[in-house]
């Protein structure tokens, strides 16, 4: 393919051209695409057998600003996105108790007036055996002085009165001291309509905390699919194609369970259960003050009869007290003198009962309930240290030569033969990505050309290899590493690396498009899990990927084709529409 005029590399500007991987790009007047640092790495084949696994590896496959951002599982903590801030966890303990207080309480004044009952009922058998006390003392008392039988009399009238009294108080108790307890089965109905506002949320519950755990689940998978995702430096680029793959599949899944969670209606059920919960509450609130106010009126008409069967004694005893005051024993002895001896017959007194009551009032405890999650990790295997450094010592001098102008000390047989290795390939992308980043600004055209060689033997083995990783972080770099050029006449010339290796036959392969933006997809997606939330609307959001397209017409590929690739991936991944539109969208360079 022939570069079009769009596609050309040549500018007469260089402020266009910016680093992908810096803070954002100097775009075109219509504003700046943010950008994200997002490195790929691999494993070696060549060295494999002369690593040993390690649990770390020293290159990372993100950025530090990435790092330095919250992570997911701390916004979620932070945030409540899985719901244990906002957990409608419902507060029935309250209720509860207010009904058990209640229904204790209509129990309690059910046995108050039992209470009453067996005092009235004790007040008139009390009342029956005065009488029957005061008709029998009629007999055994003839033939006594005045004075005695009237203090005889006034005893016997007493009795008869306390017995009259006694009675009346009983009857007013039987029928005016009862506590009013109407309404006992008024608990059971409102208990009927809590366990029915309950069973409600109780389902609308279920399905959330079903929800936040797939959540949690889908959470861990993915949190380990891009732990996975960004430990994969040194694995071959079919086993980081197909680790990315599934990072774009749970993450989908991830995403679609956290909006369903969004829309969970457990919390409207829980505002109709507290709104329920409130209405029996004030019922149970109105119930309960009936009841203590008809206890405390039943037990105060109890003692104002009593007050006035006390005063009623209390006037039977002054007269009691006036007629034994008038007893003269001396006048009595005359007076027995003058009419002869009578015999006297002592009255028996009988001894009152009361009884005794007391209610036992139950507490019940409603345990919590804990869950656990089990989080399981997964490590990746790394060469060891000496392995990498090694590697990096033998690529340093062809980088140092391409950087410092000096071509003539690159012998290319021996960079050749090290670029068998797919390991050795994600090094030196990396050592060149972190040298550009200091100087993207090469010294002359003949060190750009030098450069230009060196990548194209890293794609002749990646186009036979089917290494999509490498041509990945060379799309990074094709527009940002440069040389310019001062023509003896006229403006300053700018020519980027994607000038000189254009044509090479590794852009022309369809597969490599399609796995490229499946590997910007996968780490678009790692991207934007770090800060995750539950209203997250599923968007590209990383620059590598909004300029996907881009990057394909600088290569050549027409708008029609690169549009049918983008849908053709996105369908295969599962992909929402909306994403794809955005992906398929034009985007400033």
């Amino acid at each position: 393919m022939a570069p079009s005029d769009a596609a050309s590399p040549v500018s007469d500007s260089d402020e266009r051209y910016m680093s992908p991987w810096s803070d954002g790009f100097k775009a075109s007047s219509s504003g700046a695409v943010p950008t994200f640092n997002l490195h790929t790495t691999s494993i070696s084949t060549l060295y494999q057998s002369d690593s040993e696994f390690t649990t770390h590896s020293p290159c990372g496959s993100f950025s530090s600003e990435a790092c330095s951002r919250p992570t997911a599982h701390e916004s979620f903590e932070n945030e409540a996105v899985l719901s244990q801030g906002s957990s409608t966890k419902r507060g029935g303990a309250t209720i509860d108790a207010r009904l058990l207080r209640v229904e204790h309480g209509l129990r309690a004044n059910g046995a108050l007036n039992g209470v009453l009952r067996e005092l009235s009922s004790i007040g008139a058998d009390y009342a029956s055996r005065l009488q029957a006390l005061a008709d029998g003392m009629e007999i055994g008392f003839e033939g006594e002085s005045r004075g005695m039988s009237a203090a005889v009399g006034a005893l016997r009238a007493y009795i008869v009165s306390l017995a009259e009294n006694q009675r009346e108080f009983a009857d007013a108790v039987a029928h005016e001291c009862t506590v009013p307890n109407d309404t006992p089965d008024a608990c059971a109905g409102i208990r009927g309509d809590l366990e029915r506002a309950r069973s409600k949320y109780d389902a609308a519950e279920a399905s959330r905390t079903s929800l936040v755990a797939g959540v949690e689940n889908l959470y861990l998978q993915t949190k380990s699919a891009v732990s996975m995702c960004s430990e994969a430096f040194h694995e071959p680029p079919s086993v980081k194609t197909r680790l990315h793959a599934g990072l774009i599949s749970v993450f989908l899944k991830f995403m679609r369970s956290n909006g369903e969670l969004s829309q969970s209606q457990a919390v409207n059920a829980r505002v109709e259960l507290d709104e329920e919960t409130a209405r029996l509450s004030e019922s149970l609130r109105s119930i309960d003050a009936d009841r203590v106010c008809g206890l405390r009126d039943g037990i105060s008409k109890l003692v104002v009869y009593e007050t006035a069967r006390l005063r009623n004694l209390q006037y039977d005893v002054c007269h009691l007290v006036t007629a034994l005051n008038d007893v003269d024993p001396e006048r009595e002895w005359s007076e027995f003198e003058a009419t002869g001896h009578q015999d006297m017959v002592e009255v028996p007194s009988e001894s009152s009962r009361s009884p005794t009551h007391y209610a036992t009032y139950l507490k019940a405890e409603i345990p919590e309930v804990f869950r656990n999650y089990a989080v399981s990790q997964l490590a990746l295997s790394a060469p060891k240290e000496r392995v990498l450094q090694r590697i990096e010592r033998t690529l340093a001098k062809y980088i140092d030569a391409v950087w410092d102008d000096k071509a003539d000390s690159v012998q290319m047989a021996d960079f050749v033969g090290e670029m068998q290795s797919s390991l050795v390939r994600q090094v030196f992308c990396n050592l060149v990505t972190t040298r550009s980043l200091q100087c993207n600004r090469l010294p002359s055209m003949a060190a750009l050309k030098l450069f230009s060689r060196l990548v194209g033997a890293l794609l002749a083995f990646s186009r036979k290899q089917g290494d999509a990783w490498t041509g990945y972080a060379i799309l990074k770099l094709a527009d940002f590493v440069h040389v310019i050029e001062q023509p003896a006449e006229g403006q300053p010339r700018r020519t980027s690396l994607r000038w000189l290796i254009y044509s090479h036959e590794y852009w022309s392969r369809i597969p490599f498009w399609e796995e490229c933006l499946l590997i910007a997809i996968a780490q678009d997606f790692a991207a934007l899990f770090e800060d995750v939330r539950p209203d997250t609307v599923l968007k590209p959001y990383t620059s590598e990927l909004l300029r996907f397209r881009h990057w394909m017409a600088a290569f050549g590929i027409s708008s029609a084709e690169s549009c049918a690739l983008i849908e053709r991936v996105c369908g295969r991944l599962g992909l929402p529409g909306s994403y794809t539109q955005c992906l398929q969208e034009p985007k400033d360079s």
